[in-house]
């Protein structure tokens, strides 16, 4: 066992030397050590760069001026979404046609959301569509509509995420490859659940990092369009004098409402908390005062 220990020891102080020295003499290949002992001895198993075969380092060492030339030459990702406040002759009519449109660009519906008044309909659609069909549907968009009363486009620039991302992957392939390595080489049990167990969670961070590459491409290559739609004639109200009849009955409906959900949600709060509150904190008063009140008669009888 001490032979064994001093081995080990002896290991890792050239591990140590040599990994301090590679630097200076990467032209030359330092022989690995024997990965039962290593791996005893060291339960991380992610080796010292200066262990490492020398197109392994390369990667390692090239990743980060990669990446800065990949950001310089690659183009731009840039994730587009729109919206768009219109007034239409027919809000239903309005709906089927923008489905329409959006199936016939490429794109999908992501949610309707339809409220019906006395004067007609007000809805609300979501839907998307290939990032470069995008001004093609905003320009569709405006020629059913009566009025455009709003109309917003914006971009994110997503880039420099998925370029990140994309430095991070290679780090952990590269990670994952050493570790393949060391499962393949590990002799005991011990050494192999250790490598096993880091394998593991890189395996799983490199899921985790793909999954949001493709969300970002997903992102950058559908376009996001939000639109409201509005009847004209809830956009043209009546006039007398001045004086909004529609919009006074609207506002002052509106501000019943707020009262009577204010008295609904108070009467809640009341049964449920003011309530069982006092009957708590009523209770102590109570057995205490029948408590007097007994104490008082047993004395008087006495």
């Amino acid at each position: 066992m001490k032979r064994h220990l001093g081995f080990v020891i002896l290991i890792a102080i050239l591990a140590i030397a040599v990994g301090g020295c590679a630097p200076r003499h990467a032209a030359t290949p330092v022989p690995a050590p024997p990965m039962a002992p290593l791996l005893a001895a060291t339960p991380v198993p992610t080796p010292p760069r200066g262990l490492l075969p020398a197109e392994e380092k390369a990667a390692y060492v090239g990743v980060d001026a990669a990446a800065v030339a990949h950001i310089a030459s690659t183009e731009r990702m840039v994730v587009r979404t729109a919206s768009l406040d219109l007034v239409v002759p027919d809000t239903e009519k309005a709906l089927a046609d923008i489905q329409a449109m959006a199936h016939e660009l490429g794109g999908y519906v992501v949610s309707v959301e339809a409220y019906q008044y006395q004067e007609g309909w007000r809805a609300t659609l979501t839907f998307r569509v290939p990032s470069d069909a995008l001004d093609t549907a905003l320009e569709r968009l405006r020629a059913m509509a009566t009025t455009v009363r709003w109309e917003s486009v914006s971009g994110q620039d997503v880039t420099d995420q998925y370029v990140d991302l994309e430095s991070r992957l290679r780090h952990l392939q590269a990670k994952e490859k050493q570790l393949l390595e060391f499962l393949d080489r590990a002799e005991d049990t011990e050494a192999v659940l250790a490598v096993y167990e880091h394998l593991s969670q890189t395996q799983a961070e490199i899921e985790q990092v793909k999954g949001r590459m493709q969300y970002l491409q997903n992102q950058v290559a559908l376009a996001t369009v939000t639109v409201i739609l509005t009847p004209d004639v809830m956009a043209q109200p009546l006039e007398m004098g001045g004086w909004n009849l529609p919009g006074t009955v609207r506002s002052a409906v509106e501000a019943l409402l707020d009262v009577l959900e204010f008295f609904v949600k108070a009467l809640i709060y009341i049964i449920i908390v003011v309530l069982p509150t006092l009957i708590l904190l009523a209770l102590p008063v109570v057995a205490i005062f029948l408590l007097v009140r007994w104490l008082v008669r047993r004395r008087r009888r006495q």
